[in-house]
């Protein structure tokens, strides 16, 4: 009989004895073997953590957080006879990222399949130059992966994003219990768009069958890191399973936890919580277990009274546990944290029935003037025929996840995505919010249909075109729900229910806010490409920033009354025109070091062609007195190109100066031709970026600005310098 290579015995070993994880010098010596010759890995994409907490499931690749715990990007871990390595993108399986990759990946491919020269077999992977030197034979696998397909390899290298079938999880699984080694990658955080919005803990096969190994993917954010160094030494308690022991000897007194140990702990334990299916686990078991079992009660984070990490480092994993549970749970009760966010609706309130009208036209959350209570079921209906499309049912707008973050002050996820796959499905929310229903990206069937809600709670939802400023005042102002919102066609603004009953104009109101998004999409050539309408939703607290941008725009409450305020000097103010600039801003005119200005040449623009106000009130950062000191820091900086880039207010200053000289139509007629084949093809990269910011321009305005981009530093080629060399050079008076 072949002897298990020392590794595997070892494995098997540790799994029956009471050591709950490999001792640190064997996965050490694993680590150095798959990360030899490697010195870094630079970020592909944009990777998610993989989440460890098995027995022999140990971090490859990591980087620290915002807050210092590190994040494994790549983990590995034995499992029966045969090997995993999950990477947290598809594209790390191409070999082909630069810097240390490929040999990582050739070094990989051996210690997975244990073999110098493995059998290989790629799925969704169009790799076979880079694998084809690594195996005896490489082959592509179509169709299911089952164990005919593959009993001959030693190897399967695996795109998972699409393996969700139960039973083709369940056979790879058994086939690396047999022997087998596989590499898997995928974008756990991308998989909802993916999947037409399914949860990646509830619906990935792969993943379901992963728990037995002990790691998986989870759906966390991207991660920040550049590269990612190959260290040997990494931290044992990225491993979910030694956190959890951890903890538990610090409650029982026999150890007690450093600040960053606690917060390597609480970050380990909180990724592979997310990673767990539907329904009680071992690990959530062992969770509840060293945390005081399961009658033990957290404190409730809220404004007043946030849970931090460095004071309820315990509450906060217990809490987390908790908030990942009930977003996968199919009717959880009202949980206590919801009365302090997003709000107790009223027990007397009516509960109601409502047809709500659905354009699948238009992606994204519908809105139904509807707001579910905590705890209490809601029932919809939908023509058979859309059902198990890719529609779901949202309860909540407050889409921000907060596990990251140091301080909570509500809830870190609050809101419910249920799968509309049945003509009728109940859902309900242990947080509430308001009810909506989402459209695919993709619906196959433009036409309009009807769905039926049963048991929300009426919202004050007020419709520009729909409603009057009468109606609003005398009945929908007064509905009982404590959220509501205001809409027109481009926008949607969600606030809490007092805030928005104080409002007296609320056509008006949506007028102003049509405007303004009709201004960006008109200057920045993007009417036409508009499918859904912006959103903008206050929230207690949001995941990054003051203010940011996507869908929805977040903002904090406090700046909620300024988003529903008309005609005061400034408000709505600076910040909204920002975020909603981002959501404008396109890779052909944005180029580094302007990610924060060109949004805000964009912003500016609501000043003049909206407000009716000079465009240089918005901000203290751009008055002529900080203009003039821009100027002067340009002039005594030794690097220009390293301070205007890194200088968001310095650099607008740039566009300002271009938009005083030329005027606003200067700017429009720039982003305008992108769309006009005579100014030649789009930009490739930064540097073409930037020659084409010169060359295009000095054409529109007649001037040669080289002497400008000169002034300022940013950099560009000779042939774009020499192409406008012929127009009259321009400088302003500085």
């Amino acid at each position: 009989m072949t002897r298990l290579p020392a590794f595997l015995a070892l494995i098997s070993c540790a799994a029956l004895s009471a050591r709950a994880q490999l001792p640190q010098a064997i996965v050490e010596a694993q680590r150095a073997k798959l990360l030899e010759g490697v010195e870094s890995v630079p970020k592909t994409g944009a990777p998610g953590p993989v989440a460890i907490w098995g027995q022999t499931a140990f971090p490859l690749l990591a980087a620290p957080d915002r807050a210092g715990a590190e994040i494994a990007v790549a983990a590995a871990a034995g499992f029966g006879k045969g090997r995993i390595l999950l990477l947290g993108h598809n594209g790390y399986l191409e070999g082909a990222a630069g810097g240390g990759h490929a040999r990582l990946m050739a070094n990989c491919a051996r210690w997975t399949a244990n073999k110098e020269k493995p059998r290989i077999g790629l799925h969704g992977v169009r790799a076979h130059s880079f694998y084809e030197p690594l195996g005896s034979k490489v082959e592509t696998l179509n169709g299911p992966l089952q164990a005919r397909a593959l009993s001959g390899l030693d190897l399967l290298v695996l795109n998972a994003q699409g393996v969700t079938d139960a039973e083709q999880g369940a056979a790879i699984l058994e086939w690396v219990k047999n022997g087998g080694g596989l590499i898997a990658g995928m974008t756990g955080w991308a998989f909802a768009q993916t999947s037409g919005g399914k949860d990646l803990a509830a619906a990935h096969g792969l993943n379901h069958a992963l728990m037995e190994a002990g790691l998986a993917f989870t759906d966390q954010g991207n991660m920040d890191a550049a590269a990612y160094a190959a260290r040997t030494r990494l931290p044992a308690l990225m491993n979910a399973a030694d956190a959890v022991q951890a903890l538990k000897r610090q409650r029982d007194k026999a150890a007690t936890l450093s600040d960053a140990e606690a917060l390597q702990a609480a970050s380990a334990i909180q990724l592979a919580m997310s990673a767990q299916p539907p329904g009680r686990s071992q690990l959530q078991e062992a969770v509840l277990a060293a945390l005081g079992g399961a009658d033990a009660r957290s404190r409730l984070p809220a404004p007043q009274s946030p849970l931090t990490q460095a004071a309820h480092a315990a509450d906060r994993i217990r809490l987390g546990m908790e908030t990942r549970v009930l977003r996968l749970a199919s009717a959880p009760a009202a949980h206590p944290a919801h009365e302090s966010f997003p709000g107790k609706a009223p027990a007397a309130a009516p509960r109601v029935s409502r047809e709500v009208s659905v354009n699948p036209a238009i992606p994204g959350w519908t809105s139904t003037g509807l707001y579910a209570a905590a705890g209490e079921p809601v029932r919809v209906q939908i023509p058979a025929e859309r059902a198990g499309k890719g529609y779901a049912l949202r309860i909540g707008c407050h889409s921000d996840t907060l596990y990251h973050l140091d301080s909570w002050l509500r809830a870190p996820e609050i809101t419910k995505s249920a799968s509309l796959d049945m003509a009728e499905t109940t859902v309900s929310s242990a947080f509430g919010g308001l009810i909506y229903i989402v459209v695919p990206d993709k619906a196959a069937d433009g036409t309009r249909f009807t769905c039926a809600l049963h048991g929300g709670i009426p919202a004050p939802h007020f419709v520009l075109g729909l409603h009057s400023d009468a109606q609003w005042a005398g009945e929908i102002s007064r509905h009982p729900a404590p959220w509501g919102e205001f809409e027109c066609g481009n926008i949607i603004l969600s606030c809490p229910a007092d805030t928005a009953r104080a409002v007296r104009n609320p056509a008006q109101l949506m007028e102003f806010w049509k405007k303004v998004v009709e201004a960006q999409d008109e200057i920045t050539n993007q009417a036409a490409e508009r499918r859904r309408p912006e959103r903008i939703v206050a929230d207690v607290q949001i995941s990054a920033g003051y203010m940011h941008s996507g869908y929805p725009i977040m903002i904090p409450v406090s700046a909620a009354e300024e988003m529903v305020t008309f005609n005061r000097l400034k408000f709505p103010g600076w910040g909204f025109y920002h975020e909603i600039g981002h959501n404008h801003q396109r890779p052909h005119f944005t180029f580094e070091g302007t990610g924060e200005v060109t949004n805000n040449v964009i912003g500016m623009w609501c000043y003049e062609a909206v407000l009716g106000k000079d465009w240089l009130i918005g901000h203290p950062n751009i008055t002529a007195e900080a203009r003039a000191e821009h100027i002067q820091k340009i002039k005594r900086a030794s690097d220009k190109w390293a301070v205007w880039k890194s200088d968001p207010f310095l650099a607008l200053t740039t566009y300002i100066q271009l938009v005083q000289a030329f005027g606003w139509d200067s700017w429009r007629k720039y982003l305008h031709s992108f769309a006009d084949p005579a100014h030649g093809p789009m930009p490739a990269g930064d540097d073409e970026r930037r020659d084409q910011f010169l060359v295009r321009y000095s054409k529109i305005v007649n001037r040669d600005l080289g002497p400008l981009f000169d002034f300022w530093g940013i950099p560009v080629s000779p042939a774009a310098k020499a192409s406008v060399a012929g127009l009259e050079p321009w400088m302003p008076k500085m």
